[in-house]
């Protein structure tokens, strides 16, 4: 059973929730990880944390998109549960969508359009699939098998220098702020934290 989550009336959160809950490996390959995406799925992650689940994610560092803060709060409450890296080809682009949740002998794959943000989990229109292990035997296998070759040979993993090196070069992308600035019409724009006040900022209170 293949089952298509078109973000019309059915979004990617809950199922994703839910597989989260059972899953005895959590991998997520995804371009972009941003804090709002975080934010909405780390209570699920640390249960599974807390179950002895290996979490891994795999994402890039394209354009800046991925925010560091939501890089750090995956790693200051996560720590040795989870495993992050950066894609770091030189060749290919790197757009994956991908979220594969093992449970026991069966896994379910999500694949389609949401990277880790809010409005892809939530509120936009984004075009996702998931189908179990055990009925695609052969596209699990491919999505897996392809998994493991980008994580364990086409990255680098994010240690908290590397962490640290992405913060202090990362600067919001125009445009996130022209977005940002379209909303709130004459707010002030707030300053970014850089660096060490990112890490700062997203320890566990």
């Amino acid at each position: 059973m293949i089952n298509a989550i078109t973000g019309l009336d059915d979004h990617l959160l809950p199922h994703l929730e839910a597989a989260i809950d059972r899953a005895d490996k959590i991998r997520f390959i995804v371009a972009f990880v941003m804090e709002s995406g975080v934010k909405l799925i780390l209570p699920h992650l640390k249960q599974a944390a807390r179950r002895g689940v290996p979490i891994q994610l795999l994402t890039g560092q394209y354009l800046s998109i991925t925010e560091p803060s939501a890089l750090y709060l995956l790693y200051n409450w996560l720590g040795r549960s989870m495993e992050m890296r950066f894609y770091n080809g030189d060749i290919q682009a790197f757009h994956p969508k991908a979220y594969i949740l093992n449970y026991g002998d069966e896994a379910e794959v999500f694949v389609g359009s949401s990277n880790l943000s809010y409005s892809a989990l939530t509120t936009g229109i984004e075009w996702n699939h998931r189908f179990f292990r055990s009925e695609h035997p052969g596209e699990y296998r491919k999505f897996s098998d392809t998994f493991e070759e980008l994580f364990h040979k086409h990255s680098e993993v994010a240690t908290p220098e590397v962490l640290k090196e992405y913060a202090l070069r990362w600067k919001k992308p125009n445009l996130t702020r022209t977005a940002e600035t379209l909303a709130t019409a004459v707010e002030p724009v707030k300053p970014e934290p850089r660096g060490a006040q990112i890490e700062a900022l997203s320890y566990p209170a």
